[in-house]
């Protein structure tokens, strides 16, 4: 799960992985015109991710925001990255700091505890779930979420151009992230644009 399809596996029907990701984090790279730091610098802050927070990425793919969002929870916190790709995995651990963990994992069937996380994200990472999944990945997402809990989710802004011209990424709802989120019960806070990226912060009601 990342922003291109292009080194993706063709399985559309059961979601696209990373495979090719060297390639994949270099076509990110160009996608974002050397802005891509300062885009994930801003989606951490927009996380709110703070010290001492434990976060989830999901759709995690080579590890690149989870080790900014690493970063941005010491001292104490720790970061978990899921990704179904084992190749993306795998690259995401080589490069671990030491509060990070990768697992391999699909959004809408994480094996995770109940309401493990202060933070929940995940950046590029919907349009590649299919369409009858995703109410089941943010129910999950939401799941493990505790309450008071927050929730970052970035993809796509719709538009018929994108970098890589993948009917994915062309025709992909990210419209409906919002829905998506009230949907599995979180309250939705905020929703703005990024250079290429919608995204909505959200909430998990405090039932403490």
């Amino acid at each position: 799960m990342a922003a291109t399809a292009s080194a993706a596996s063709p399985r559309a029907s059961e979601g696209q992985t990373i495979e090719g990701v060297r390639s994949n984090e270099a076509l990110t790279n160009i996608a974002f015109l050397g802005r891509r730091r300062r885009v994930y610098a801003r989606i951490v802050a927009l996380s709110g991710a703070k010290p001492g927070d434990r976060v989830l990425d999901v759709g995690c793919s080579g590890g690149y925001l989870a080790r900014l969002l690493a970063a941005a929870v010491m001292p104490g916190g720790a970061v978990t990255g899921a990704d179904p790709s084992s190749p993306a995995i795998a690259y995401a651990r080589r490069r671990a700091p030491d509060n990070c963990t990768f697992a391999i994992g699909v959004a809408q069937d994480l094996d995770l505890a109940d309401g493990s996380f202060d933070v929940v994200t995940s950046t590029l990472a919907v349009h590649h779930i299919p369409q009858t999944e995703r109410s089941a990945a943010f129910s999950e997402m939401y799941r493990v979420t505790r309450p008071g809990g927050r929730l970052l989710v970035a993809d796509f802004r719709p538009s018929r151009l994108h970098p890589f011209g993948s009917p994915a990424m062309r025709h992909s709802k990210v419209e409906l992230l919002e829905d998506l989120a009230a949907g599995a019960g979180f309250r939705v806070a905020a929703r703005g644009d990024l250079p290429l990226l919608r995204y909505v912060q959200a909430g998990r009601r405090d039932e403490a």
